[in-house]
């Protein structure tokens, strides 16, 4: 007597192919654990002239406060040439994870305020989580600069400017990419083969003219009382162990 095997009826189909689904969706994109967010708030305050990228600033811990738990990066005219400015850079360097800023950026020609990260000793790699030309409110820029300075930037506009108002910009440094977003919304991937360096720096700039933004004129400076603000509310770290 042959014996014929039944044929999988459509619904016990379905079920497997859902099954099979379900258990694909289940594998996360990374194996990994996560730490518990912590707050970024012991600084190294810059002081002195900056030249490189030709800018004109000289930081200053005058330029430097909290109000309340909000960083405030005050940069104006000093007269006689002097503009100045604040830099911060975190104490501590942070690895594999989350870096999120939520900031308020100035707009003004000459401007060029940005939430950021880098190595420093040596300065690469840097992450620019944002950086915005003052002169061009309406664009955010992205960059990741690999420890040859090759560099991989994403832009983001939006019409109705993304200077005088908080938003939140971030990246997430994963052993093999970074992830690029603003508000949340994902913006860009760089992928690379050799993780880029030990650890990065926060930092919280306002630089002022140089190569990138041009030089500033009396328009930057037509506030009520001369300057221009960078206010960031909350800058966390969350660590990612792969």
């Amino acid at each position: 007597m042959i014996l014929t095997r039944p044929k999988p009826t459509r619904l016990l189909i379905a079920v497997l192919a859902a099954c099979l689904l379900l258990s694909l969706t289940a594998i996360p994109a990374h194996a990994s654990s996560w730490g518990a967010a912590q707050t970024v708030n012991s600084w190294n305050v810059i002081s002195g002239r900056w030249t490189a990228n030709n800018e004109l600033e000289t930081y200053s811990s005058d330029c430097v406060w909290y109000e309340g738990s909000t960083l405030i990066i005050k940069t104006y005219n000093a007269g006689g040439g002097v503009y100045k400015s604040g830099r911060v850079e975190s104490k501590a360097l942070y690895g594999y994870g989350t870096y999120r800023f939520t900031a308020n950026m100035p707009n003004g020609k000459g401007l060029l305020p940005a939430v950021w990260g880098a190595y420093l000793n040596p300065w690469l790699p840097e992450m620019d989580a944002a950086e915005i030309v003052g002169s061009n409110p309406n664009t955010v820029y992205q960059t990741f600069h690999d420890p040859s300075n090759a560099q991989t930037q994403w832009s983001l506009n939006n019409s109705g400017g993304w200077t005088n108002t908080f938003h939140t910009y971030s990246f997430t440094w994963w052993p093999d990419h970074i992830d690029f977003s603003v508000d949340g919304v994902f913006t860009g991937t760089k992928w690379y083969t050799t993780a880029p360096g030990v650890g990065i720096h926060f930092i919280v700039d306002t630089a002022v003219g140089g190569n990138w933004p041009g030089n500033p004129d009396s328009s930057t400076w037509a506030t009520a009382d001369g300057a221009r603000y960078l206010k960031v509310s909350a800058i966390t770290y969350t660590p990612y162990y792969p």
